[in-house]
């Protein structure tokens, strides 16, 4: 029996066992004083505080079973050549192969490092590769953390300082790629090309679910209940429409792999204040496209349903240095239904920066 079961039972017992002679000694002092037994047998307190005590010791139990079940998670991956670097307060994942020019890579929301697998290895075969998980997703932590874009391309900033990559060329997916377009029109530096892959670049607006789960504490406990309950069916139905093709091995990979990844609360949790914020961050946002000098090459697809096509073209045409890029038969994860097509792209891209 693992250690936290052990807790659970005997939380239990001696919470009920307090419980019960609390009640007993209630009883013999109502006797005492004569009075009837039964009036305080209509008194259903004692009954909910048993309930309320078994219910806490399992929620305490529950979440002490999954912070064991992340940590050896994370020790898998960190034994996979991960690693992690403190930044501030923050402990940040992230990993790194390859030698050459540099490139950045920053996964959408939910997401993690494993979002680029089918690119990253080919990448680095000529190029440093660099991906990491956000605050708040994968295994990093979310101590300080804002939900914000302006809060992502802070972190992006200094990882790429404390990393020494060199004038990297900024590759963003989806929410990502939000963090990248952010980072691009507050650039002060222009020896850097970014490449955002099918990206929200307009408002959007939030669900009722994401709201509710983004309030402080509710939030919090509902992203907590829904890590171990709800969340995995949920994860396979959200991301099934995002894909053009919805049958085959790899596709069953990755929503085992991110049902692993993306039930943790935090991720949940940070997953709709991010979804939340977003309204207002790219409303402030495209007020500033037009006076971007910042080059861009913007990536979407063929279909308009469930992806930010609409927006990317509309974006396009207010950059004054843009290319726009549509790639056909695939969905929203371009780089994992179409990996060959955005490793040629990227290969272009960083083998013409400016600094050539």
């Amino acid at each position: 029996m693992s250690d936290p079961l052990e807790f659970l039972v005997f939380s239990i017992v001696n919470a009920l066992d307090f419980i019960d002679n609390f009640h007993a000694r209630k009883k013999h002092q109502c006797a005492k004083h004569q009075l009837k037994v039964n009036r305080m047998k209509k008194i259903n307190f004692y009954k909910v505080l048993k309930y309320s005590a078994v219910l806490i010791c399992w929620l305490f139990t529950a979440s002490a079973l999954r912070s064991q079940s992340s940590f050896k998670h994370k020790k898998t991956y960190e034994e996979d050549h991960h690693q992690f670097i403190n930044i501030g307060y923050e402990e940040i994942r992230f990993l790194q192969k390859g030698e050459g020019k540099d490139i950045l890579l920053i996964h959408g929301t939910p997401g993690s490092i494993e979002d680029w697998n089918e690119i990253f290895d080919s990448l680095a075969k000529s190029f440093r590769v660099t991906a990491f998980d956000r605050l708040g997703h994968g295994f990093s932590s979310k101590r300080d953390y804002s939900y914000d874009l302006a809060s992502n391309a802070d972190l992006a900033e200094k990882l790429i300082l404390q990393l020494n990559l060199n004038s990297p060329l900024i590759v963003g997916h989806s929410y990502g790629g939000s963090v990248a377009t952010y980072m691009a029109v507050h650039a002060d530096t222009k020896d850097r090309e970014y490449l955002i892959i099918d990206s929200p670049f307009y408002e959007i607006k939030p669900s009722g679910i994401n709201k509710l789960i983004s309030t402080p504490i509710l939030g919090k406990g509902i992203a907590f209940l829904s890590s171990f309950t709800i969340a995995k069916s949920q994860i396979k139905k959200g991301v099934l429409p995002m894909f053009k093709s919805t049958e085959g091995e790899k596709l069953n990979n990755y929503i085992q792999e991110r049902q692993k990844l993306w039930s943790q609360s935090k991720v949940i949790y940070s997953n709709s204040k991010e979804i939340t914020n977003l309204q207002d961050d790219l409303k402030n946002l495209s007020d500033n496209y037009k006076n971007t000098n910042s080059i861009m090459t913007l990536i979407t697809v063929e279909d308009t349903l469930n992806t930010f096509r609409k927006g990317t073209e509309k974006l396009h045409g207010e950059l004054k240095n843009s290319e726009l890029i549509i790639i056909p038969k695939t969905g929203h994860y371009i780089q994992l239904e179409q990996p060959e097509e955005i490793i040629r792209i990227i290969r272009e891209r960083r083998s013409s920066t400016l600094q050539d």
